[in-house]
């Protein structure tokens, strides 16, 4: 007889002595869960479990080998992904404003909406959550605050620079009000 190979199931003996010998998979085709078929290795929630670790090690390995940038920017990268939901939208719509009829037969006879339509169905919806998680993040007014926090630091550190100077009075106020013309200007 020959001596089995692979990873043993491991699982704690009812009687005992020790932890399971038997091949992971054994009796089922279930290999990889990482216990037999009497220590649920064939039940519905070890299968499920062992092809969704297969699938994240399979995510990692695809990731890993496509060597990907991480993201410095997300709020840049929504509203790229914004972007590209809403051109995606836009195209799907040509395509359906190009379609003589709205629904066709199958080959049974039933009557069926044609895929373009469901195509730009689905663009709409992936744009409403795309655009909703950008109007959730309440992101304008949080960038408004972040500038306004940092023209107001700039103006407090143009302050202590100018009372360190020696500058008058007259001269002080006239640069910081320079300053906060210049900083209107820029965006």
């Amino acid at each position: 007889m020959a001596a089995r190979t692979g990873p043993v199931c491991g699982a704690e003996r009812r009687n005992g002595k020790g932890p399971c010998r038997q091949p992971a998979g054994y009796n089922t085709s279930h290999e990889g869960t990482g216990r037999c078929s009497w220590h649920g290795g064939a039940s519905p929630s070890g299968t499920k479990a062992a092809n969704e670790q297969a699938l994240n090690e399979q995510a990692a390995r695809e990731l890993a080998r496509l060597d990907v940038e991480p993201v410095t920017n997300a709020l840049e990268q929504l509203a790229l992904v914004a972007g590209q939901a809403i051109a995606w939208k836009d195209a799907m719509a040509g395509k359906v404003n190009e379609l003589i009829e709205l629904r066709r037969e199958d080959v049974a006879g039933a009557e069926q909406l044609r895929s373009e339509i469901l195509l730009w169905e689905r663009a709409l919806d992936r744009c409403v959550v795309t655009l909703t998680a950008i109007v959730k993040l309440n992101i304008e007014d949080r960038l408004a605050t972040i500038r306004q926090k940092t023209a107001n630091m700039l103006e407090e550190a143009l302050a202590a620079a100018l009372q360190k100077s020696g500058a008058d009075l007259g001269g002080q106020a006239a640069a910081r009000d320079e300053f906060r013309r210049r900083l209107r200007v820029v965006p």
